[in-house]
C-alpha cells in the first residue's frame, strides 16, 4: 500500500480494497447491533424506576398542559431527561406500554446518530472508505455496554453527545442559517442530560475562534438562560460539594484521574486491583491528551495570524474538531473533579466508557484531516487500523460475558421483584425500596409493564414451593458471608449432569430469592462452551429480608430435580 492520503479525491487502495472496506466498516456495526437484540430486556433497574415509571404515571395524571410540561421537565436525580421523556411517551403511544428492550434500541439509533455524524465529516475529506474502517472498529465495541444496554444510561449519555456533537457540526459551517437550528438542539441537549451544558462552552468555543461576536453573545445568553433553569429546582446535589474536600485531600488523584478517564479505551483488565488495571488507561491518555492539544495548535494558531481563512471544507472540519475537543475536556474534567470521592474505579466504569472512545476517534480523525497532504496519514492509518482491531477484540473477549451475565442479572432481579417486591437494585427496608415497591405496584395496576419469561420461567411453582423441599445433606455450598455479598460455591461435579444457567436459592418461612450462577460465563464455559457442573452465585445481603434462610440451588434440568436445598443457612438480623 504505497499511495498518500492526501485531501483531494483519489484512490489509497486497488479496486478490490473497497469491498474489504465496506465490510470493515459493517462487521462492526452489525456485530454490535447482534448484540443487542441479542441482550437488551425488558427490565427497570435502579433509578428507571423514577425516571420512567414515576413519570408516566405522573404524567397521566397531570390534569392540565402546564402539568404535563412541568413532568417532562422535571429533575430526575442529578439530570433532566426531556429526550428519554420524550421518546417513552412515543414508545407508550405505539405499543401501549413501556418497554425498556425497545427503549434501549432507541438509544442506538442515537449511538448510531453519533457514528453518522463523524462518517459525513470523515466524507469531506475525500478519502477512500478503508481510511474509515478504524472508526468502526473503535467505536463499536461493548466495553461502554451500560450505556448500551442500559435503557436510562444509553438515553443520557447517547443522547446528549448526539446533541452536542450535531449542533457543533451546524455551528462549524459557519453559515447564519444553521445558528438558530444549532441553538434548537443544544437547549434540547441541555434539557436531555446534566453534561449537555458543556455543549454551551463547546458551541462558545467554535463561535470565539470564527470571531463571530454577535452569535456568540447570543449564544451565552441562551446558555445564561438554560443552566440557570436547569439548576433552578434541584432537589440535591448528590453529595458533590465534598469533591472539593477531596480534591484538596487527594490532588493528585484527581489530576491523574482525569488522564486515566480520557486514555480509558485501554481498560482491558476490568477485574484487577485498581492500581494495576488504571496503569494502561493513564499510559494512553498521557499520549493522546498532547496529541490533542498538538491538533489544536495546528488547528487554530492559522486563525490568528489570518482571521480572514476563507472557509473550506477542511476549515469546517477544524471548528467541528475544537468544539468537540472542547466538549471532551469539560467533561473530563468534571468527571476527575467529582467522582473519584466514590472510587477511582468509577474513572473506568462502563457508563463513562463512551466518551474516551468518542475521543480517540475524534483524533484519530482530525490527523487524517490535518495530514491528508502528507506521507503520514498511510502511517496513521495504520496505527488506526491496529489500534482499532486490538480494541475491538479485547473488549468483545473481556465484555462480551459480562453482558451476557448482566441479562441473566435483570432477568433474575425480576423474578424476585415480582415474588418479593424487591429485587430491582434497592436495599430491603430503606425509602428507595418502599419507593420502587409502590411505584412497580401502581404501574403493574395500570398495564404499563409486563415482566419478560427467562430461564426460570418453566419452574416457577417449584421455586414458590421451595419451602417443601427436604435438605439434601450431601449437598454442600460452601460460603463465604461479607459486609456486601455472600458467595455460594457449588464445588465442580457437585451436580449429577451438566446444566445451562442456574442459580443459587434462599429460602425462608415467607420469602424465595434467587441469584444467578456466574460459572456459565467463564472464559472456558462461554466461549469453549465447556459442561458446567458447579455453581457460584453472589447473594445480596441486602436484598433479603431479615430472618434466616436455608440455602439451595435451582439446577435445570437436574434429572426432574430443578430445586436441591442444602443444610447450610443464613441468617440476617
Amino acid at each position: 500500500m504505497k499511495s498518500t492520503l492526501t485531501a483531494e479525491p483519489q484512490v489509497l487502495a486497488p479496486d478490490r480494497y473497497r469491498t474489504l472496506a465496506r465490510v470493515g466498516v459493517l462487521v462492526p456495526v452489525l456485530c454490535f447491533a447482534l448484540l443487542l437484540w441479542t441482550y437488551a430486556v425488558n427490565i427497570p433497574w435502579m433509578d428507571d424506576f423514577d425516571a420512567f415509571f414515576r413519570f408516566m404515571i405522573n404524567y397521566a395524571d397531570g390534569k392540565t398542559i402546564s402539568d404535563k410540561i412541568y413532568w417532562l421537565l422535571a429533575p430526575n436525580n442529578e439530570h433532566r431527561i426531556l429526550t428519554a421523556k420524550l421518546a417513552t411517551l412515543a414508545l407508550y403511544n405505539l405499543t401501549g406500554e413501556v418497554n425498556f428492550r425497545w427503549l434501549i434500541f432507541v438509544a442506538y439509533g442515537f449511538q448510531f446518530g453519533i457514528f453518522a455524524i463523524v462518517y459525513r465529516v470523515f466524507r469531506s475529506m475525500k478519502l477512500p472508505l478503508i481510511a474509515f474502517v478504524p472508526v468502526a472498529f473503535v467505536f463499536w465495541q461493548p466495553q461502554y455496554h451500560l450505556t448500551s444496554v442500559w435503557a436510562l444510561t444509553g438515553l443520557q449519555h447517547e443522547v446528549s453527545i448526539f446533541e452536542i456533537l450535531l449542533s457543533i457540526y451546524l455551528l462549524s459551517a459557519n453559515e447564519r442559517n444553521r445558528f438558530g437550528a444549532a441553538v434548537g438542539v443544544q437547549l434540547l441537549a441541555s434539557m436531555s442530560m446534566g453534561n449537555g451544558v458543556f455543549g454551551w462552552v463547546a458551541g462558545a468555543v467554535v463561535l470565539f475562534v470564527q470571531r463571530q461576536w454577535l452569535r456568540l453573545g447570543i449564544w451565552l445568553v441562551m446558555a445564561a438562560a438554560a443552566i440557570k433553569f436547569y439548576f433552578h429546582d434541584f432537589p440535591d446535589l448528590q453529595g458533590n460539594e465534598s469533591s472539593v474536600d477531596f480534591f484538596l485531600k487527594y490532588p493528585y488523584l484527581v489530576f491523574s484521574g482525569f488522564f486515566t478517564f480520557s486514555g480509558a479505551l485501554m481498560d482491558f483488565l476490568p477485574d484487577a486491583p485498581i492500581f494495576w488495571r488504571s496503569v494502561l488507561p493513564t499510559l494512553f491518555g498521557l499520549v493522546i491528551i498532547p496529541i490533542m492539544v498538538w491538533l489544536l495548535w495546528r488547528m487554530n494558531w492559522p486563525l490568528w495570524q489570518n482571521s480572514r481563512a476563507p472557509m473550506t471544507p477542511a476549515q469546517r472540519r477544524r471548528y467541528f474538531f475544537t468544539g468537540c475537543y472542547a466538549f471532551l475536556m469539560v467533561n473530563a474534567v468534571i468527571i476527575a473533579f467529582l467522582r473519584p470521592r466514590m472510587g477511582y474505579w468509577v474513572m473506568m466504569v462502563s457508563n463513562y466508557m463512551i466518551y474516551p472512545a468518542v475521543l480517540t476517534v475524534l483524533i484519530y480523525l482530525n490527523g487524517l484531516s490535518e495530514l491528508s497532504a502528507t506521507k503520514v496519514p498511510t502511517r496513521w492509518l495504520r496505527i488506526g487500523l491496529g489500534l482499532g482491531l486490538v480494541v475491538w477484540t479485547l473488549s468483545y473477549t473481556v465484555h462480551w460475558p459480562k453482558v451476557a451475565f448482566r441479562k441473566q442479572m435483570l432477568l433474575t432481579s425480576a423474578f424476585n421483584h415480582r415474588l418479593n417486591d424487591i429485587g430491582l437494585g434497592p436495599s430491603w427496608g430503606t425509602p428507595f425500596a418502599d419507593f420502587a415497591r409502590q411505584i412497580m405496584r401502581e404501574t403493574m395496576k395500570r398495564g404499563l409493564y409486563h415482566y419478560p419469561e427467562g430461564y426460570f420461567s418453566p419452574y416457577e411453582t417449584q421455586i414458590r414451593q421451595a419451602a417443601a423441599v427436604p435438605a439434601e445433606p450431601a449437598l454442600s455450598i460452601r460460603l463465604n458471608k461479607g459486609s456486601y455479598s455472600t458467595l455460594a460455591d457449588l464445588p465442580p461435579g457437585s451436580l449429577p449432569e451438566p446444566i445451562g444457567q442456574g442459580a443459587v436459592l434462599v429460602q425462608s418461612d415467607r420469602h424465595v430469592f434467587l441469584f444467578p450462577s456466574e460459572s456459565p460465563f467463564t472464559f472456558g464455559a462461554f466461549y469453549l462452551n465447556r459442561p458446567v457442573q458447579e455453581m457460584q452465585g453472589e447473594i445480596l445481603n441486602a436484598t433479603l429480608a431479615p430472618g434466616t434462610y436455608r440455602v439451595g440451588v435451582l439446577a435445570p434440568p437436574g434429572n426432574g430435580r430443578p430445586i436441591r436445598i442444602s443444610n447450610q443457612r443464613l441468617s440476617f438480623p
